[in-house]
């Protein structure tokens, strides 16, 4: 196989494949008030791939609220007490748009794929959506010991796919993903328009401009020196 030739397509999970963002606002949000901090989507959007005891820090210090460690873990495990009763109610038709049909396209063309989530919900979340046989590996998180946006996560994939981290494509929704997979050889992409363009090698505002043929000619030109984003309009 060419060096320059795609051979794996690692994904977060939450709000590239699953739309669960939402879900995770509530959640979130349920921290908030109990702390009696306000609380925006803008900063939900923001904590995205980031631990759970983590996002009750930063939560936290919207108030300048200052919490015992057994506190911030009391409400880490309450808050996905909460988000796991959420996403019992999940089905096919919370996958985003575009990416039953992207899997099933890499699938087709013998292309590896992985989850790399911060959530330890990854497996629940999977088997809910219906889309495991898609999956060569779902990195488990639990035994991560630096998260985003360390690279370990998806470095830990590329290993798990046994493929160079240079011959991957990531695919993240989260500031701190995003600059994981910035501190690998992979090749980046980001999706929302919260992000920013300069940040990633590419950049689409939704999940219906994931296509392989698109992935696999940024993938391309990435390697060869040239900024995809220069030549593509977005809808």
């Amino acid at each position: 196989m060419k060096k320059e030739e795609l051979q794996a397509i690692i994904f977060d999970l939450d709000g590239v494949i699953a739309d669960t963002v939402h879900l995770y606002y509530k959640a979130n949000k349920k921290v908030a008030d109990q702390l009696n901090v306000s609380f925006s989507e803008e900063l939900n959007q923001q904590l995205q791939g980031i631990s759970r005891v983590k996002t009750v820090e930063l939560i936290a210090a919207q108030g300048n609220v200052h919490l015992t460690m057994e506190k911030k873990e009391q409400l880490a495990d309450e808050k996905n007490k909460h988000y796991q009763a959420l996403i019992k109610e999940m089905t096919k038709d919370h996958l985003l748009p575009g990416i039953q049909l992207l899997l099933e396209d890499c699938k087709k063309q013998g292309i590896k794929m992985a989850i790399a989530s911060s959530s330890s919900n990854a497996n629940t979340v999977v088997d809910a959506l219906g889309i495991r046989p898609f999956f060569d590996c779902i990195v488990d998180v639990r035994k991560i010991k630096k998260g985003k946006p360390d690279p370990e996560i998806f470095l830990t994939a590329a290993h798990q796919l046994k493929v160079t981290p240079y011959a991957c494509v990531a695919i993240e929704d989260g500031e701190a993903g995003v600059k994981a997979i910035n501190q690998t050889d992979m090749v980046s992409i980001g999706v929302g328009k919260h992000l920013k363009e300069e940040d990633m090698n590419f950049h689409v505002y939704s999940t219906a401009d994931l296509h392989l043929k698109t992935i696999k000619e940024v993938f391309e030109k990435t390697r060869k020196g040239t900024d995809y984003n220069s030549v593509y309009t977005k809808n």
